[in-house]
């Protein structure tokens, strides 16, 4: 009977374990029968000053590409610096030397001569894109004679009328197309170089000379000039690139020369035809005051000239061609452009002659 109570109790005990319910394992740690008090799991980031904030990675340089795109679209777009439809100008060309003359001994017809060469002009837009102008030079000055003594004169030069086409070839760069007349009320004279019509007729070819041959539409007595040429200019902030060609043809309407002169070799020309190519860059380096530096060329060919000589030997003439360099500084101040600068050439007739000139520009705009 002890064995079976112990066998009974023994039963009871192992029955109770096995039909014991089990304990739910933790819904937060699953895996595990057991709750975990480990300080480290329940551990969160601080808001300190190294917290990342925002956007980061490619999502932040994406956010940066648009910010970006954002501003320059806000920004007003680069341009060429607008034009004023309209403007006046006065120039001053102080002239010196000698201007070279045809025949075998010209240069010791009329000696150094100082001149002065007064212009005034003007332009008005008459769309964005078609300008008209005019300028009309006027020339006084002293020259030595064959005597040595010194006579002055003066002398006026041709009305010229000139329109000017621009084509947008991009947002900085246009193709100005020139084209005009002149009024042929140039004085002078080159029947005798003693009278008064001679002297007039040496001033304007002394006003030609010391702007180094730029511009014979104005110089020209008795000449009804033609002038059509083309060029190319870009614009962009502080820097200015140009260049451009001109031809221009001079129609004699008036003049003679004596039987002395046709007889030494020298003959008038019905036409007389010069082109001239220029180059050129300026830089504004300051922007108040706005103050810029420029840098001019040009290159003449003589095709023909007015007055021609021929030798009776056949020796070969003097060169047609010619350089001519003037370096500029000026400034704008509001509506006034003035500017100084000094025309030198480089070999040629001119610079045999001593020819050059200083020359004072100013510009005012409305």
């Amino acid at each position: 009977m002890r064995i079976s109570c112990r066998l009974a109790i023994i039963l009871v005990i192992f029955t109770g374990h096995a039909w014991a319910k089990p304990k739910k394992a933790d819904a937060k740690h699953p895996g595990t029968t057991m709750d975990s008090n480990d300080p480290v799991e329940k551990e969160k980031s601080d808001d300190g000053p190294f917290a990342p904030t925002g956007k980061t990675g490619p999502l932040k340089r994406e956010e940066v590409k648009q910010e970006e795109a954002a501003r320059a679209a806000a920004l007003p777009p680069i341009k060429r610096r607008p034009r004023d439809p309209v403007g006046v100008f006065g120039n001053l060309l102080i002239g010196f030397g000698k201007a070279p003359q045809p025949g075998q001994a010209a240069d010791t017809a009329v000696g150094k001569t100082t001149a002065a060469t007064f212009m005034v002009g003007g332009h008005y837009d008459l769309s964005p894109d078609f300008t008209a102008s005019a300028r009309l030079p006027f020339t006084f000055g002293s020259a030595r004679q064959t005597d040595g003594l010194y006579a002055s004169s003066a002398a006026l030069g041709a009305l010229e009328l000139m329109g000017e086409d621009r084509v947008g070839l991009s947002t900085f760069t246009q193709l100005p197309i020139d084209f005009g007349l002149g009024v042929p009320i140039a004085q002078g004279d080159y029947q005798t170089i003693d009278g008064n019509g001679g002297r007039q007729a040496y001033l304007n070819d002394v006003a030609d000379a010391a702007s180094g041959y730029r511009d014979p539409e104005l110089f020209g007595p008795k000449r009804l000039p033609i002038i059509v040429g083309v060029g190319i200019d870009y614009q962009k902030l502080a820097l200015d690139l140009h260049a451009a060609t001109k031809f221009v043809a001079g129609v004699k309407v008036g003049g003679q020369i004596s039987n002395d002169q046709t007889n030494a070799g020298l003959k008038l020309k019905s036409v007389s035809f010069r082109n001239v190519t220029s180059a050129g860059i300026a830089y504004q380096f300051l922007d108040k005051p706005a103050l810029f530096g420029a840098l001019d060329s040009w290159m003449v060919y003589n095709a023909v000239n007015p007055l021609e000589y021929t030798s009776p030997t056949g020796a070969v003439g003097p060169t047609r061609f010619q350089v001519v360099f003037e370096p500029r500084v000026g400034g704008r101040f509001g509506k006034v452009s003035p500017s100084l600068g000094y025309v030198f050439p480089v070999g040629g007739r001119l610079a045999d002659a001593g020819a050059s000139g200083l020359e004072l520009h100013c510009d005012i705009a409305f």
